[in-house]
C-alpha cells in the first residue's frame, strides 16, 4: 500500500468523477420513472376492462339469437362478451358497466318486448348518471307499422337524458335487411377493435333457405263467417331438422311482383317427430279484395307437391318449460298453431315415460259449429289426461259460455290464482290488438301487476304475439 499523499488525491479526484457521470443519467432515469407513475395514476382505467355486455329485447328470438351469436364470436375471438336480456339487467348492472351494445325490437305499434317490460318499469323510469358508459344500439323493426323501431329511439334517447356517449349512431333495420346489418357488423368491428365473419345473420337468407314441399293443405273452418284458416303441411329435404315448440318458421315467398325476397313468418304448430312442418294460415283479404301476398300463395298459389325454401327460427323465449311444469295455454285464431305444438310436447313426453303437469287451455274464435279448430285432436289430449281442462269461447255464438277467451280469466279468477300458486306458468299465443292486450288486461287485474312482472321476469308468463 503506498503512503504517498499525491496518490491518494488523485484516486478520490476519480471516484468523485466516476460517480458524477453515473449519478447523473440514473437520478434523470429515476424521475422520469416517477414522472411516469404520477401520470398513470391520473389516466382513467381502460374502457376494454371487463367483458363486454350486449343487452338485447326480442318478441321472435330474432335479437335473442343475434345477441348470442355476437356474444359467442366476441368471446371466441379473444374478446369477452356476454348477452344478458334486458329483464335481467338492474340499474347497478348498468351502473357499472362502461361499454354496451344493445340489440332491441320493436314490437306491436311501437312497444318494447316483453322481456323488456320490467326494464322499462324499473330502469329507464329512473333517473341514472351513465357519464362514463359508451354504447351502440341495433333497433330491429317492420317499416309496414307506424312507429317503426320506437322502442329502440327511446332507448337511445333515455341512454343521452342519463349522459352515455354513443359511439355511433343508432342502427335501424327493416326485417332483416342485410345491407343494415352489415353496417352493424362493421360499427361493432369499429367499437371492439375486433374483426367480425361478414355473414352476421343467424339463419339464412332465401337463396339458401332450406327446401321443403308443401304435401297437404286443407281448410280448418269451412262455413266459418271469418277468413278461411289454411292448414298447411310441409315435408323437409333434409329429414334431420330440428325445432322446438315455440319456434318460428320464416317463408321466402316466390310470387313478389317487386322481385325482392319477401318472408313471412309462422308459429309452427308440429314438432319434428312428426316428420313435417305444420301451419295455420289465415287468408289475408285486402281492401281492394286481393289476397295477402303470403297468406293468397300458400292458400292457392303453391301448387300441391311444389317447392319452397323456409328457415326454422330458434324462438327460445317461447319455449316450452319442463313437462311437469303446469301450463295454462291461451290464443285465438292461428294463434291455436303455438298451443298445439306445446301439447305435442307434452304428449311425447308422456310416450317417452316422463311425467307430465296439468294443462289448460283457454282458446277463442268465432262460432263452434265451424271454428272449433282441430277439435277432435284436442278432445283426444282431453280424454287422455295431456289436457287437464278445456275451455273455448265463441265471440259469435250468442249460448257460448265466454265470448272472448279473456273473458274466462274473471269468470274463473279463483281457479287462475290457484293454478299459479301452484306453480303454473302461463302461455299466450294469437293476435296482439284485441286478444293478447284484452288477456294482459285480465290477468293484470286476476293476479296483480306485481305478480305479473314477477312471473314475466321468471320466464313463467310468456307470449307469441302479432
Amino acid at each position: 500500500m503506498t503512503v504517498d499523499p499525491s496518490r491518494w488525491i488523485w484516486a478520490a479526484f476519480a471516484c468523485v468523477v466516476w460517480l458524477s457521470l453515473w449519478i447523473g443519467p440514473m437520478r434523470k432515469k429515476l424521475g422520469t420513472w416517477q414522472s411516469t407513475r404520477r401520470i398513470a395514476r391520473r389516466l382513467p382505467a381502460k374502457d376494454h376492462a371487463g367483458p363486454l355486455l350486449i343487452g338485447y329485447a326480442s318478441q321472435s328470438g330474432f335479437a335473442t339469437l343475434m345477441a348470442e351469436n355476437l356474444a359467442h364470436k366476441l368471446t371466441a375471438g379473444g374478446h369477452p362478451a356476454h348477452a344478458r336480456s334486458l329483464h335481467s339487467l338492474s340499474t347497478l348492472d348498468i351502473g357499472k358497466a362502461n361499454r354496451m351494445l344493445f340489440i332491441v325490437s320493436t314490437t306491436g305499434e311501437g312497444d318494447a318486448p316483453d322481456n323488456a317490460a320490467a326494464f322499462v318499469s324499473r330502469v329507464m323510469s329512473g333517473t341514472l348518471n351513465l357519464q362514463k358508459l359508451r354504447y351502440g344500439i341495433l333497433a330491429l323493426g317492420d317499416r309496414s307499422y307506424a312507429n317503426f323501431c320506437r322502442f329502440g329511439r327511446e332507448l337511445d334517447a333515455w341512454l343521452m337524458s342519463a349522459g352515455a356517449i354513443s359511439a355511433f349512431s343508432r342502427i335501424e333495420v327493416d326485417g332483416g335487411h342485410a345491407a343494415a346489418l352489415d353496417m352493424w357488423r362493421q360499427a361493432v368491428e369499429r367499437f371492439t377493435d375486433h374483426t367480425l365473419a361478414a355473414d352476421p345473420l343467424p339463419f339464412r337468407q332465401a337463396a339458401l333457405a332450406p327446401r321443403w314441399t308443401l304435401v297437404r293443405r286443407e281448410i280448418l273452418n269451412s262455413g266459418s263467417p271469418g277468413a278461411p284458416i289454411h292448414r298447411i303441411v310441409l315435408w323437409p329435404e333434409d329429414p334431420t331438422v330440428q325445432w322446438h315448440a315455440g319456434d318460428v318458421a320464416r317463408v321466402w315467398i316466390s310470387n313478389n311482383s317487386d322481385d325482392m325476397p319477401t318472408s313471412r313468418d309462422y308459429t309452427l304448430a308440429s314438432l319434428p317427430q312428426s316428420g313435417y312442418a305444420e301451419l295455420m294460415v289465415r287468408e289475408v283479404l285486402k281492401p281492394d279484395g286481393q289476397r295477402g301476398l303470403g297468406s293468397g300463395w300458400l292458400g292457392h298459389g303453391l301448387a300441391i307437391g311444389g317447392e319452397l325454401r323456409m328457415e326454422i327460427r330458434c324462438n327460445r323465449e317461447f319455449h316450452s318449460p319442463e313437462a311437469a311444469v303446469p301450463l295454462i295455454l291461451i290464443g285465438n285464431g292461428t294463434g291455436l298453431a303455438g298451443l298445439i305444438a306445446h301439447l305435442e310436447a307434452r304428449a311425447l313426453a308422456r310416450q317417452l315415460g316422463r311425467p307430465i303437469g296439468p294443462t289448460w287451455l283457454l282458446f277463442g274464435e268465432r262460432t263452434c259449429q265451424f271454428d272449433a279448430l282441430c277439435g277432435e285432436r284436442l278432445e283426444g289430449w282431453l280424454a287422455s289426461g295431456v289436457l287437464k281442462r278445456l275451455d273455448r269461447a265463441f265471440s259469435r255464438d250468442a249460448q257460448a259460455p265466454a265470448h272472448y277467451v279473456q273473458d274466462f280469466i274473471g269468470l274463473y279468477c279463483d281457479l287462475v290464482q290457484q293454478w299459479v300458486s301452484h306453480g303454473a306458468a302461463i302461455y299466450v299465443c294469437g293476435q296482439r290488438e284485441g286478444m293478447a292486450s284484452g288477456v294482459d288486461a285480465a290477468l293484470r287485474q286476476a293476479l296483480g301487476e306485481p305478480l305479473l312482472e314477477q312471473l314475466t321476469i321468471g320466464g313463467r308468463y310468456r307470449r307469441d304475439v302479432y
